[in-house]
């Protein structure tokens, strides 16, 4: 039986000590963060992304050498484990952007997949002392948020109805299309929390704060969606293109350049089919 126990205690060691660097910089303000932007629009980076990075993934080669590693500020080389069954995809800081400005609504990520579907995730949302994970195997399936006194909450996804949804929405990435999709779904702007981080969003959905999370274009990468997607899978619900399409987590194609959509899982479907007729003029694509 694959419990994953070992996977699950490194990796939560791992965020906490990775939230802790992230904080004490975060603490220093921005002479000590040193944010810069990439090159190609790929958005901020700071020293606390670049030096967690590197120790996450020399962590996690050293306990798992025959697994590969892919990481953010490290993926040049990630075409290299499309060869391998056990991944690790890791986001050292999602939400950098947000955790540039202070703020707390950013997350240390790490996920495993194997075989190409997220098994195990850790979402440690330092800033806001709150850590969840994941595992969702045939032999297990358990997701747990932990608070800032160490008590562990099962975690559970709402059942709200189409016309109760709670809608999470980018913080820093504000787009006309959200508001398409609010339209559609008629949810009001009472209902839609604006948060930075897939991580958090998508955490949000997990714990049955919201319900549903469009990522309007591309722009999304493997490292941003595999251990929020290890979480929500634990609990029932769902991630998947904006066709409705199964996210591919190969590593020779790191972004998720049709979108996503994740949902508590009751209306996935019903979600799908209402945004639609959107998609399809976002994109003009042929997609089906």
């Amino acid at each position: 039986m694959a419990t994953f126990d070992p996977e699950l205690r490194l990796v939560l060691s791992l965020a906490r000590e990775a939230g802790a660097i992230a904080l004490a910089y975060q603490t220093g303000g921005a002479d000590a963060m040193q944010a810069q932007d990439k090159p190609d629009d790929e958005g901020p980076v700071t020293r606390a992304d670049t030096e967690i990075n590197a120790r996450l993934v020399a962590a996690l080669r050293a306990a798992f050498p025959g697994d590969a590693v892919v990481a953010e500020e490290s993926a040049d080389d990630a075409a290299a484990a499309a060869d391998v069954s056990r991944c690790w995809y890791v986001d050292p800081i999602d939400g950098t952007a947000e955790y540039a400005r202070g703020e707390t609504c950013w997350a240390i990520q790490i996920g495993l997949c194997i075989g190409g579907e997220p098994v195990l995730g850790v979402v440690y949302e330092a800033g806001a002392a709150r850590l969840s994970w994941g595992v969702c195997t045939p032999d297990r399936r358990e997701a747990v948020v932990v608070d800032a006194g160490g008590a562990a909450t099962p975690l559970r996804a709402s059942h709200r109805s189409l016309a109760e949804l709670r809608l999470v929405s980018s913080l820093s990435h504000a787009s006309p299309k959200t508001l398409e999709v609010m339209q559609a779904l008629r949810i009001p702007p009472e209902r839609n929390l604006r948060l930075g981080s897939v991580g958090v969003k998508v955490g949000t959905i997990a714990r049955g704060e919201a319900d549903l999370y469009v990522h309007p274009r591309s722009g999304t990468k493997l490292w941003d969606t595999c251990a929020p997607w290890a979480l929500l899978r634990a609990v029932g619900g769902k991630i998947t293109d904006l066709w409705g399409h199964p996210l591919v987590y190969d590593p020779r194609r790191l972004g998720h350049d049709n979108g996503l959509v994740a949902s508590h899982g009751a209306h996935h479907d019903e979600i799908l089919a209402a945004i639609r007729p959107l998609v399809d003029d976002w994109f003009r694509s042929p997609h089906g």
